[in-house]
């Protein structure tokens, strides 16, 4: 498994995707290129964060993978749910943004929605 890491507190997201499983390939990079490297189909997933988990995470992701590819898994104030994960990866969301402050939590829970898949 491959996945782009960009937005905020980049080096946070690559570390947590690795303690979830050191075998994930992990390419951290900004927003533009992400985008492209899953257009291109270098990377398999895009994960982004920042406040708000579905702005500047994911915003430009939106627009050039599209609405249908993308979804916040943990939106500021909230907690990632296990059950929300799941269905996101289920319907074949790839791009997946999140609070800076829920990186700890929801990266292994997605990590494993995704290894589970």
């Amino acid at each position: 498994m491959k996945i782009a890491v960009g937005g905020l507190n980049k080096n946070q997201m690559e570390a947590a995707i690795k303690a979830a499983d050191p075998s994930i390939e992990v390419t951290v990079t900004n927003d533009m290129t992400g985008a492209q490297m899953i257009k291109q189909g270098k990377v398999d997933y895009y994960f982004g964060a920042c406040n708000s988990g579905g702005g500047a995470a994911i915003s430009i992701l939106i627009g050039l993978v599209g609405y249908p590819k993308c979804c916040t898994v943990c939106k500021n104030g909230g907690t990632p749910k296990e059950d929300e994960i799941k269905k996101f990866v289920d319907e074949g969301k790839v791009v997946f943004g999140m609070t800076v402050d829920s990186i700890d939590r929801t990266v292994p829970m997605l990590v494993a929605a995704l290894k589970n898949k």
